[in-house]
């Protein structure tokens, strides 16, 4: 019982220090102004700008991180993307019922 209540207090210690090393300290910032989001084009534009943002926010140079970081790197990417999509999805309903 011991064991495993240390064994639960050591993976929870290891995912939120995971998750902090995988949250930013600034939000990320995506201008989509300009951008008709009710259509195909505007969506790939808005995307476009996504990636672009996301690969600067978030470490990608990885290569020579240990494992830990490599995977923090790559949890920054997922969520960072996640979020902007979500918020994206969020201004193009807005957009589209503003018409």
């Amino acid at each position: 019982m011991k064991k495993e209540i240390i064994l639960s207090m050591l993976a929870a210690l290891a995912l939120s220090s995971a998750a902090l090393a995988a949250e930013p300290a600034q939000p990320l910032r995506i201008g989509l102004a300009g951008i008709d989001l009710g259509t195909p084009r505007g969506m790939e534009a808005a995307q476009r700008r996504i990636d672009r943002a996301v690969a600067g926010f978030c470490r990608n140079d990885v290569e020579h991180l240990r494992h830990k970081a490599r995977r923090a790197a790559r949890q920054c990417r997922e969520t960072a993307r996640a979020d902007a999509l979500a918020q994206l999805d969020d201004r193009r309903l807005r957009q589209l019922a503003a018409r």
